[in-house]
């Protein structure tokens, strides 16, 4: 930092040149202070910019499969998936948070038929066209108790090769082969689809449930399956924020508000901004001081369910919750609404470009750009899903849910925002986010790895790879990613030549979050807590 005005020609004396240095090099030291503490945080969603970068100059391990990565702590028991959703950690760089729709049982005597219920039936919807549904049906009951192992595995592959095009593969391959597997112990797609249509419905009692599944002629098998499977209990949750010691993991605080059951789709992550939390709970939007959790307030979202992760932008919190919404940070009162922007997923972003500030969010099938003051929609293009976009000057990527999108750049010019070019692309999923480095553009998700020349579009490396949902993110010029469902995290330099030649090591993630980088520790989320590793080098023990 050059303080040229410390050259001024005007004449001083020794004694206040001297307390002027000394003021200058106490601001300086406290700039310092300041940006470095920022710079070891991770306040929001993918991360303090939001595009899943933390500091390009931290001194990270070389090779993690050589020097494995010393684990610094594990946390008490915090629950996930079905229990406590899939939100990722944040820290402030003394703390880390996260939030948690704290589910629990409850004794009843009513029975309840909800999803997680169908799941644990190991009832799935079979999504095909009725004549394949059929056919689906008609080859299973026929195959041949003989066939088996080697000779059982060909067949269904043939079949599969044979009746489903290459999406239908995707998406319902793998729930034929198990169905096909099963043979006729596999239940009937029509009691799946009976099943499916009574979803969340409420039985007075036990004896309420077992006459209504005696009217449905189920065979006997699968009706006493049923009755015995649906628990005795309700589900209960409550809106929960926990606070951990950063350099011991132990709970410094806990804020616990009664909410409702949402399920594993709630998994918002939370954003910390001007010493407050702001999170979404099962129904609600609430903020916490960071310092002692105490509430601050709360807004009904009127929806529940949400995984979107709250944005802060001058004083107000966006989220997406059925429509995008901004709320005053101080009050919690509603600002704006977005009607035309909808779902419960995807994550808004700042984009920050020569011409103007906008607020980017994916909808269900369309990306849109909207005023932050307003929430007035000024463009909508090509996107949609449950990705987070990533930005770089003038220059906007967006991962997009329709095949003929696939990943998308549009460029800001004076006239407006244009499509500068795509890469279409067949993939199961389209969840993870991309990110933006050295003028490349990188997707690490979606079963590939995939780097692209930003300006261009030219495509400079693509390999088939085990990412799926978990976003990524890049220090020290390396990238993190979660592999084979959170089983490893791999470090890749991000380089295109390189993509090829990954170092991981083993840690048990929790397959839908993401890590989150606090200068060199990484905080994990997993099934049952939160980890914390090192992952510098030479740090003393």
């Amino acid at each position: 930092m050059t303080f040229y005005w410390l050259n001024l020609r005007f004449r001083h004396s020794f004694r206040e040149r001297l307390f002027m240095q000394l003021i200058l090099v106490s601001s300086s030291f406290l700039i310092c202070t300041s940006l470095l503490a920022e710079l070891n945080s991770w306040p929001q969603w993918r991360g303090p910019n939001r595009d899943g970068q933390g500091i390009q100059n931290v001194n990270l391990l070389e090779n993690v499969e050589e020097t494995i990565p010393e684990k610094v702590w594990d946390s008490f028991d915090i629950p996930s998936q079905e229990d406590g959703g899939f939100g990722s950690v944040i820290s402030d760089g003394k703390r880390a948070y996260i939030s948690v729709v704290w589910h629990r049982n409850e004794p009843t005597e009513k029975r309840i038929i909800n999803s997680l219920v169908l799941r644990q039936l190991g009832l799935r919807n079979v999504n095909l066209p009725k004549e394949l549904r059929d056919k689906v049906e008609k080859d299973r009951l026929s195959l041949s108790p003989r066939l088996r192992g080697a000779k059982l595995d060909e067949w269904i592959d043939n079949w599969i090769e044979q009746h489903l095009d290459q999406k239908q593969k995707m998406t319902q391959g793998a729930l034929l082969a198990s169905r096909f597997k099963q043979g006729k112990l596999a239940s009937p797609l029509w009691v799946i689809d009976r099943m499916f249509k009574i979803r969340d419905r409420i039985f007075p009692s036990q004896a309420e449930l077992d006459r209504w599944l005696n009217e449905q002629e189920f065979p006997e098998n699968i009706r006493n399956k049923i009755s015995q499977e649906v628990p005795p209990t309700q589900r209960m949750a409550d809106d929960v924020i926990l606070a951990l010691d950063l350099q011991t993991g132990k709970q410094i605080w806990k804020t616990n508000l009664s909410g409702v059951p949402a399920g594993r789709s709630s998994s918002s992550t939370p954003c910390l901004a001007e010493g407050k939390i702001f999170s979404v709970g099962g129904n609600r939007l609430f903020a916490v001081t960071a310092d002692s959790g105490k509430l601050i307030w709360e807004s009904p979202l009127g929806t529940e369910a949400v995984a979107s992760s709250p944005l802060f932008y001058e004083g107000k919190v966006i989220v997406l919750a059925n429509t995008l919404r901004a709320f005053d940070a101080l009050t919690g009162r509603e600002v704006w609404e977005n009607n035309s922007v909808r779902g419960k997923a995807a994550s808004p972003i700042l984009w920050v470009n020569d011409w103007q500030k906008s607020i980017v969010c994916n909808s269900s099938k369309t990306t849109f750009s909207v005023d932050p003051k307003t929430g007035k929609t000024l463009w909508e293009g090509p996107g949609g899903g449950a990705s987070t976009p990533a930005s770089s000057g003038n220059l906007l990527l967006v991962h997009g849910k329709k095949e003929d999108v696939g990943l998308i750049c549009f460029k800001a010019e004076p006239q407006g925002i244009f499509e500068k070019w795509r890469f279409p692309k067949l993939t199961r999923r389209t969840d993870s986010s991309p990110l933006i480095f050295d003028q490349k553009a990188f997707l690490f998700g979606a079963g590939m790895r995939l780097c692209i020349d930003l300006p261009s579009g030219k495509v400079l490396r693509k390999l088939s790879a085990k990412h799926d949902i978990s976003s990524p993110v890049l220090a020290g010029g390396k990238i993190l990613a979660y592999e084979i469902n959170g089983s490893f995290l791999s470090f890749l330099e991000a380089i295109p030549e390189k993509l090829n030649e990954e170092q991981k090591f083993k840690l048990n993630a929790l397959k839908c979050t993401s890590p989150a980088l606090v200068g060199t520790k990484l905080l994990v989320r997993n099934q049952n807590g939160i980890s914390c590793y090192e992952l510098g080098k030479n740090v003393p023990n």
